[in-house]
């Protein structure tokens, strides 16, 4: 089957001082495309499975205050940052009750990125957990569908996500401008401090913590239309990633290439783990 196919894979060299890696503060302006994966759009999502929460980054009893909704797991292909280009797979389970607002907020458990120096500027910029992975995009020519793989580099032929999408016949034809100004909820998220993953290999990621919650609200938009998931897979087990994720819409949200994304400075708040 005639096939186009692109890898990046994640960057563990060593680091010296501070992770041997430049802090680059937000705001950040970016730019890329994306496939958001919506997973319970209605009430009474109240169970996070265990991997939710990545067990390395987070201090006991951060993620307590789970109070459902809609949550999201998104795929990144970033094209133009502040870092370089990189890929990303978020999980944003829904609203977590936060000690700094009255108001449940959102906030990313776990996330997988294929860069070092987005690693390190995620979590010290806004408490954002990220960790290396090794990214796969498969594009067929023949029948257009697209298989995404994201993988530990220890193990990189034996993936902990996987989705197949393609377009739907019509329906993707259709592109419509589309900002995050315009949705009906609030995006914005709340992420406690972390723990840095104190290891050869984690400080070489880049995988520092911080002492301070953070708070931000990002802004996307750009040209997007529905795409459809034909098959998907999460977690292998191991804890670094939920085996289940219920609810997951068959309807897929694509941005086009050049979408926009904007992440504001992180809000710092008093610890209180």
């Amino acid at each position: 089957m005639p096939s186009e196919t692109t890898t990046t894979t994640a960057n563990a060299m060593s680091s010296t001082t501070d992770y041997g890696i430049e802090h680059i503060p937000g705001p950040w302006d970016c730019k890329g495309e994306s496939w958001w994966f919506t997973c319970f759009p209605l009430t009474g999502n109240k169970k996070v499975y265990p991997g939710a929460c990545n067990p390395l980054d987070f201090h006991p009893g951060a993620n307590d205050g789970f109070d459902g909704g809609m949550g999201m797991i998104m795929i990144v292909r970033y094209t133009d940052t502040p870092v370089g280009p990189y890929d990303e797979l978020v999980y944003i389970p829904g609203h977590y009750k936060t000690p700094h607002d009255k108001t449940s907020r959102y906030r990313i458990t776990n996330i997988y990125v294929s860069s070092k120096e987005t690693t390190y500027n995620g979590r010290k910029n806004w408490n954002i957990p990220k960790h290396l992975a090794v990214f796969n995009f498969d594009k067929s020519e023949t029948t257009g569908h697209t298989r995404i793989t994201v993988a530990h580099p220890e193990t990189p032929d034996s993936p902990f996500f996987a989705a197949v999408v393609k377009d739907i016949p019509v329906v993707s034809s259709i592109g419509i401008p589309l900002n995050t100004s315009y949705f009906p909820m609030s995006l914005e998220a709340h992420q406690p401090d972390l723990k840095a993953v104190d290891t050869p290999q984690g400080k070489a990621n880049g995988e520092t913590g911080t002492d301070t919650w953070k708070s931000y609200t990002p802004w996307m938009g750009g040209k997007a239309r529905f795409v459809k998931c034909v098959d998907i897979k999460n977690g292998n087990g191991d804890g670094t990633w939920p085996d289940q994720v219920d609810g997951i819409w068959g309807l897929v949200l694509k941005w086009d290439p050049g979408m926009s994304l904007k992440f504001e400075a992180g809000k710092e708040y008093k610890s209180n783990l």
